[in-house]
């Protein structure tokens, strides 16, 4: 069975704005961009548009969220997504879909990263090592 892959629209753009911003923050540490992953997660489970259910399992999108990466002292990295290989589809599903949560609906990670990015900056600036 061949795979198929979706485009996520505008996704690329908000990823790379918020990169560029949160990079900047010098003395950035992996606990403070770890905690604003844990931040934008509580966000998306809580404030509309809320994570949804599959309809392809039964699943909820919020069980294969992940968070990890690497501490490196001086460039730390921090990754988080979706491990199903239907978020895509279900994220970029613009229309008339019957979401299976109630505040549910598409896009919702790319609103909460553009929503929450000034958030997610200052987590990171609060949690970052004094450089002399």
């Amino acid at each position: 069975m061949a795979k198929t892959y979706t485009y996520v629209h505008g996704m690329k753009e908000v990823e790379a704005r918020i990169q560029r911003e949160l990079m900047a923050v010098r003395g950035r540490t992996y606990k403070g961009m770890f905690k604003a992953m844990k931040f934008l997660e509580h966000e998306m489970d809580t404030v509309n548009p809320v994570v949804p259910y599959s309809n392809l399992n039964k699943l909820h999108m919020r069980e294969t969220w992940f968070i990890s990466g690497d501490a490196h002292p001086t460039n730390p990295i921090v990754f988080a997504g979706y491990t199903a290989d239907y978020a895509e589809h279900v994220h970029e599903n613009v229309g008339a879909v019957n979401w299976t949560r109630i505040g549910s609906g598409p896009k919702w990670l790319q609103i909460h990263f553009g929503r929450n990015q000034f958030e997610m900056q200052m987590i990171v600036a609060q949690n970052a090592r004094i450089i002399p």
